[in-house]
């Protein structure tokens, strides 16, 4: 064997050759170690020569061994040479699956008693499956779910539940995703995984992939949704997120969190009700740019809903929050983009009043300093102009009720609109109807303005109210990253900025009262206002 792990042709060609003539020996001594040497060879770190034993015919002779329950000892050998087999490129795995070998590894979960020779042949299912979502499919066909199932009723050995949870994972994901009716008999040992073992990282980062996986939107998200609520798991996760400090099983249980609070209102309100907003501190004050990412396209999914929902999340001071975070230059543009939805989303679907409390926390401030980041997407960037119009219009509405100069002068940034109105003359066309409907709303705003000035403060004149309106964000789901991209993420080390403001993680609840009096201190003091000072 060479330095490097791997075989040199002349090594090489002195074992196939006493491979091939002892793998089928009728001296029972001979045929163990041909097997043993094959699995041996195929176990190298570097370059196994799986095509070699595939050209040279041995993988029918090592599934003949594999079927043979009359020598455990080949059976197993046989079993892990085909796993490695199987763990080679798609092309090797093809190979397998052509032959029907798989059907025949199914089947033996449940006739053996052998717990290593079980745990291989689930391995080798794990490779399969996680080869292609067509080999997922095919292996999903044959029943593999009821055995993985029953297997776990009775199992305990660590390694084999470690195993099976991968398996279960890779049964999860891959796109398209499988049909649920395939998945649905595994969500109670789904559940059994993150209770009985909630102290092994790997089993739990394992399975709670496998949730996150199965909750991204799909045409089956109802039944799905519906599923994992009745099961109980929503409440789970939620409590694994809050007491854990492992980032493997914090990113996909948040990212389960997330995908069904891109779901309709009253999955999201199910997930309020079970206090979800609690998990959020530990996400938005990460040192950790991924999850702070994660958190604001939560929150941003929360406020895409109705303003009762809205309302919870203004309480518990995650809008102002997201506001003063906006206006850092320590996030990075992915973030911005994340905290810019978030705050559109508020000010498009919220109430007068809360309106009201976004323009008196400086919404325009994190608007202002995003402007650039909503510009280089254009969904978001509709939403934007027409979120900006809607606070004008709020403006004017409030200073025809009033005849006060007060509010305007708080919120309004001539610079910052005198852009806007620049960049009408450049505008795409495809946002054109929406720069001039923003440029309109100001000049209407200005010369309003203009006429209390000059007519004084006590001018009245009877005008009418503008609707504000209301144009339904959407709920978003989140880009299909697997969970090795969310741990390699190369700005997983950046500092937020944002744990200068918050303090330790652990006084979190306090502040969350904190947020809730804030809230009603500032509309107090925005019904106080002497409005014809």
């Amino acid at each position: 064997m060479d330095i490097d792990g791997s075989f040199n042709d002349s090594t090489l060609d002195g074992k196939f050759y006493l491979i091939l003539k002892n793998i089928s020996s009728a001296n029972r001594k001979e045929r163990y170690e041909a097997v043993q040497s094959v699995r041996k060879i195929l176990s190298v770190e570097n370059d196994p020569p799986i095509d070699r034993v595939i050209s040279s015919g041995l993988v029918p002779i090592l599934h003949s061994y594999l079927v043979d329950e009359s020598d455990t000892a080949i059976q197993y050998e046989a079993s892990w040479a085909l796993t490695n087999v199987a763990s080679g490129s798609s092309e090797h795995t093809n190979y397998i699956v052509e032959n029907e070998i798989h059907k025949s590894i199914i089947d033996l979960l449940s006739t053996t008693n052998n717990i290593e020779f079980l745990e291989q042949n689930i391995w080798a299912l794990g490779n399969i499956i996680g080869d292609s979502s067509q080999h997922r499919d095919s292996i999903l066909k044959e029943g593999v779910v009821l055995h993985l199932v029953e297997i776990l009723k009775t199992q305990t050995k660590k390694s084999l539940v470690s195993n099976i949870s991968w398996t279960i994972s890779n049964l999860c994901r891959g796109t398209p995703r499988p049909a649920f009716e395939f998945i649905k008999p595994l969500l109670p040992s789904i559940k059994n995984l993150l209770k009985v073992w909630h102290n092994d990282v790997d089993i739990v980062s394992d399975t709670l992939w496998a949730l996150s996986f199965l909750t991204e939107s799909t045409s089956e998200e109802k039944e799905i949704f519906k599923n994992v609520i009745s099961m109980g798991l929503s409440e789970i996760v939620i409590e694994i997120i809050f007491q854990s400090d492992q980032h493997n099983c914090i990113v996909p249980g948040f990212r389960t969190i997330g995908n069904m609070l891109s779901g309709p209102d009253d999955v999201t309100e199910y997930l309020l009700n079970c206090q979800v907003l609690k998990v959020f501190p530990k996400f938005l004050t990460s040192s950790k740019q991924s999850l702070v990412k994660e958190g604001y396209w939560c929150l941003s999914n929360i406020t895409s809903g109705p303003q009762s929902q809205i309302q919870r999340v203004i309480e518990e001071g995650l809008v102002k929050r997201a506001i003063e975070a906006g206006k850092k230059s320590s996030i990075n543009q992915e973030t911005r983009r994340e905290i810019t939805w978030a705050i559109i989303n508020a000010i498009t679907g919220a109430s007068e009043k809360q309106l009201l409390y976004l323009i008196t926390n400086d919404c325009l401030g994190c608007l202002k300093r995003n402007y650039a980041t909503a510009k280089s997407q254009a969904n978001l960037f509709h939403y934007y102009l027409d979120g900006l119009t809607n606070l004008l219009k709020l403006l004017l509405k409030q200073m025809k009720d009033n005849h006060s100069l007060k509010l305007f002068k708080s919120f309004i940034d001539i610079d910052f609109f005198t852009i806007l109105s620049q960049d009408l003359l450049n505008a795409e066309e495809e946002f054109l109807e929406d720069y001039q409907r923003l440029v309109s709303a100001y000049g209407e705003l200005d010369r309003f303005a203009e006429q209390l000035i000059a007519k004084g403060e006590d001018h009245q004149e009877d005008y009418d109210d503008y609707d504000i309106v209301i144009i339904e964000p959407p709920r978003r789901g989140y880009p299909k990253l697997e969970n090795n991209l969310i741990e390699s993420d190369e700005l997983g080390e950046e500092e937020t900025g944002e744990e200068e403001e918050t303090g330790e993680e652990g006084e979190e609840g306090e502040e969350g009262e904190e947020e809730i009096s804030d809230f009603e201190e500032d509309l107090a003091k925005l019904n106080e206002m002497d409005l014809n000072e």
